[in-house]
């Protein structure tokens, strides 16, 4: 395979206008496809949002419950002492323990974060739902 280059000037006449033709064509090229891809770009800036598409279904209560069951053990029932049964706990007082992490009034490592993704009404349907699986016995 030889690797040595040749120099423009050395080519024949007309291969050397069609290495121009095909240099500046790619040139041109490159700048259509950047002038389009930045006009896009600004157009997609400029457009509103999407509006959301409205859930068509509440999440069930139950179905949010289990993001404690990591913790709290399934149904809130937790054969160990390291965290608080959730199972029989007055929803009320679930949802004012949830409150008081989400708003910083109460301090943790990890349920601030946990309760911020859920809404009052979310922690309210959790709080009937734990409250109805009856006290851990």
């Amino acid at each position: 395979m030889n690797t040595k280059q040749t120099p423009v000037r050395a080519l024949p006449r007309g291969t050397r206008r069609t290495v121009v033709a095909w240099s500046v064509m790619i040139a041109l090229s490159a700048t259509v496809v950047a002038s389009l891809t930045a006009r896009a770009l600004a157009q997609n800036a400029a457009a509103p949002a999407p509006a959301p598409v409205p859930n068509s279904a509440p999440v069930p209560a139950s179905t949010m419950a289990h993001s404690c069951a990591a913790c709290h053990g399934t149904n809130g029932q937790l054969g160990d002492e390291s965290f608080a049964p959730l199972a029989g706990m007055p929803a009320g007082q679930f949802v004012k323990t949830m409150i008081d992490f989400r708003e910083g009034r109460r301090p943790a490592t990890l349920m601030g974060y946990v309760a911020k993704g859920f809404s009052d009404e979310d922690l309210k349907g959790m709080g009937a739902f734990f409250e109805a699986q009856g006290a851990q016995r």
